[in-house]
């Protein structure tokens, strides 16, 4: 066998193995990329979601934290020449309005009813993800990350006093004054445990105060009434008794 016959083997394999490792090379990018496609685009709609359902107990600094992360995210997507989903291409369109009228977005997740009570929990903690992420990679500080993990505890307490409000409501509005004020009770404890408080859950816990004493000056009323109608059945009681015996005693003579 001819050199040159060798040297043209030996380079068509050269080739072969070449054409081989580039395929692989672009079935791991293609791979790659529908990762990155896909773990992108799900923050982008799990924010969206965090966002939407629960606008209505976040402060200012959360909602542009979290308008700002989905931008993030799209901006992670442009650099790989992902194109984002028809779903992350609304939420980044809504993230200008969000931040330019957040009260306006919390009007319209106050009137949202499509999430539970134990989903709105679950999202605002899965927010503290979002802040570690975010430092980690370096799109906020350690101080603004402690800031939005404070503004995301007090957005959880808002939830759960909402809760206890409204059973401590029913429970007053159906006459149960006793269970009521238990209700209340818990509620300002919870309010208690965390300062500094914002106004509006200042008002709360004074609003909660005054609930509490209310109910429990009815409750005393009621028990006062009670004793007394008690009492009252007792001397009537004792009087027939006594009636009964003096015509017993007048029909005896």
């Amino acid at each position: 066998m001819s050199t040159t016959l060798i040297l043209i083997i030996v380079a068509i394999s050269l080739l072969c193995l070449v054409a081989a490792w580039l395929a692989q090379v672009k079935r791991q990018r293609t791979i790659e990329k529908a990762r990155k496609a896909i773990i992108y685009n799900t923050n982008i709609n799990q924010l969206q979601q965090i966002v939407e359902a629960t606008a209505h107990y976040l402060d200012d600094s959360l909602i542009e934290f979290l308008a700002n992360r989905i931008q993030h995210n799209a901006q992670i997507l442009s650099q790989n020449k992902i194109l984002p989903d028809k779903r992350s291409l609304h939420a980044l369109e809504l993230t200008q309005s969000w931040t330019a009228e957040p009260k306006a977005l919390r009007k319209q997740a106050s009137k949202n009813k499509t999430e539970n009570q134990q989903k709105r929990l679950i999202l605002l903690k899965s927010i503290i993800q979002h802040i570690r992420q975010g430092v980690i990679e370096h799109q906020i500080n350690r101080i603004e990350a402690k800031q939005l993990a404070f503004s995301t505890k007090i957005g959880k307490l808002k939830l759960s006093c909402n809760h206890y409000q409204q059973l401590a409501e029913t429970a007053l509005h159906e006459g149960e004054l006793q269970q009521g004020i238990n209700i209340l009770k818990k509620l300002k404890l919870m309010l208690d445990r965390v300062s500094p408080l914002p106004n509006d859950l200042q008002q709360q816990l004074i609003k909660c105060q005054g609930l509490i004493e209310k109910n429990q000056q009815m409750l005393k009323e009621q028990s006062d009434n009670a004793s007394g109608k008690r009492l009252e059945e007792e001397f009537d009681k004792e009087e027939e008794q006594e009636q009964d015996w003096q015509k017993k005693q007048l029909y005896d003579k």
